[in-house]
């Protein structure tokens, strides 16, 4: 019973503020301006988790109950790429708006909402629905290549009105498929891998043996462009507009 506790202890303690940004993570100037601070992913994808964890960022995890269903008939041509954007800002929005309201002593200083979605022939592929739906994906995608796109954005408090600044970014990876043979691609399918992944397929596991190669960051594939998020927060940090000082409760 006792150990039982402890662990228990050890997962509540992983949750607090002040963990957030673990012990050895680097030094940097936004690990050091997010040290202590109140960090929420609003997703519930165990990827973007462990990618933000190798980095030693450990947020608060508050899945946003928006319902992700803008119309793609908004999203034509080159504005598709708006879409996984709009998607990943509202999101957070809804995350940052419900937990200042429900929390108004303890509102987030900062909230990541993400979106990924694979585009191919100018349409987009998210989660397939089943099997079935899976295997017609990835037939289209075999001996093809597509992009996938992942959009991200950040909601910090301001004192200006409405209270909050969006920061968004929009981050696109080329995937270039095999010619994959329809046995591998039923095999693939039936190992169940792909069936909560958008396009049907997870390049860090054995979706890999269907792809030849990628132009762009290989995490952006994998669900959260780490790369181009923190490069977008040390700017602002650098540029003094991520100041979260003195906004807490």
């Amino acid at each position: 019973m006792g150990s039982s506790m402890s662990a228990s202890s050890a997962t509540e303690a992983l949750l607090k503020p002040s963990d957030s940004v673990s012990t050895d993570a680097i030094p940097s100037p936004v690990f050091t301006r997010l040290r202590g601070k109140r960090v929420i992913l609003a997703s519930g994808s165990p990827r973007r988790r462990e990618l933000l964890a190798q980095i030693g960022l450990h947020p608060e995890v508050v899945p946003s109950t928006f319902k992700e269903d803008l119309s793609k008939d908004d999203f034509l041509g080159e504005a598709i790429y708006e879409y996984p954007v709009d998607t990943a800002t509202q999101k957070a929005k809804e995350v940052y708006e419900r937990l200042v309201r429900t929390e108004p002593h303890h509102p987030p200083d900062l909230v990541i909402g993400a979106d990924t979605v694979i585009v191919f022939d100018d349409q987009v592929l998210e989660k397939p629905e089943d099997k079935m739906d899976n295997l017609r994906m990835l037939a289209d995608l075999s001996g093809h290549s597509c992009t996938v796109i992942t959009g991200v954005a950040l909601i910090h408090p301001i004192l200006q009105a409405p209270g909050y600044q969006i920061r968004t970014i929009c981050e696109k990876t080329k995937v270039h498929f095999a010619d994959v043979p329809a046995a591998v691609l039923k095999a693939y399918v039936d190992c169940g891998e792909g069936l909560d992944r958008a396009g049907g397929f997870a390049i860090q596991g054995r979706g890999a043996l269907l792809i030849r190669g990628i132009e762009g960051d290989f995490h952006n594939v994998v669900g959260f462009p780490v790369f181009s998020v923190f490069e977008l927060l040390h700017k602002l940090v650098e540029n003094e507009e991520l100041d979260l000082e003195g906004l807490g409760m």
